[in-house]
């Protein structure tokens, strides 16, 4: 118990606990973008996540997760596929991580500080072979090929699924090549 107590009053920002696994992309008023990665058997530290919206993008078929959260139970991620997404409504969280994978994974984890409108109760899931967008008063989320495609109408964070890079462009941005395209509706909270 007293590990438990002393862990929580040092948990730390990922990128100082695990920086071989979390990388900073680029940070701005509106996210913060960062590519985590795993190998077989990787083990994290506790470390902390803020009670911001976020959209996971993973970029690699990945296996299961553990997750050893502070303040429940712990959470075992199931395996997930190269391009799915997941929006979630976001909650401060203290937990350790236990890749339980056979082959390395990586996903990008774009945490949101816009203003939050009309936050999902539930997470948003969208298979990687769902082409079909998802939009509310928040954000827009879609996959497209440009070109041709329209530049982006708010600013967005633009993943390429053909090398795996990350962008951020202003309102009247694009990008050419296959992408999954973030659009930041609000503007950052202030």
């Amino acid at each position: 118990m007293a590990f438990w107590i002393s862990a929580l009053a040092f948990a730390q920002d990922p990128y100082t606990v695990a920086p071989k696994n979390y990388h900073l992309e680029f940070e701005n008023p509106y996210v913060r973008v960062s590519r985590v990665s795993y190998r077989p058997g990787d083990k994290l530290a506790v470390h902390d996540h803020p009670a911001l919206p976020t959209i996971y993008i993973y970029t690699t078929d990945g296996g299961p997760i553990l997750f050893g959260h502070q303040e429940f139970q712990a959470i075992r991620r199931p395996e997930v596929k190269a391009w799915q997404i997941r929006f979630n409504r976001g909650n401060k969280e203290t937990h350790t991580t236990e890749y339980l994978g056979d082959a390395p994974s990586e996903y990008l984890r774009i945490e949101l500080k816009t203003e939050r409108v009309e936050i999902p109760r539930r997470d948003v899931r969208m298979p990687a072979d769902n082409a079909a967008p998802f939009e509310n008063a928040m954000l827009k989320i879609e996959r497209v090929a440009c070109p041709p495609c329209l530049p982006a109408a708010h600013a967005a964070v633009i993943v390429n699924t053909e090398d795996r890079s990350v962008h951020w462009v202003m309102a009247g941005g694009n990008l050419p090549g296959r992408q999954i395209r973030v659009e930041l509706k609000t503007p950052p909270a202030k």
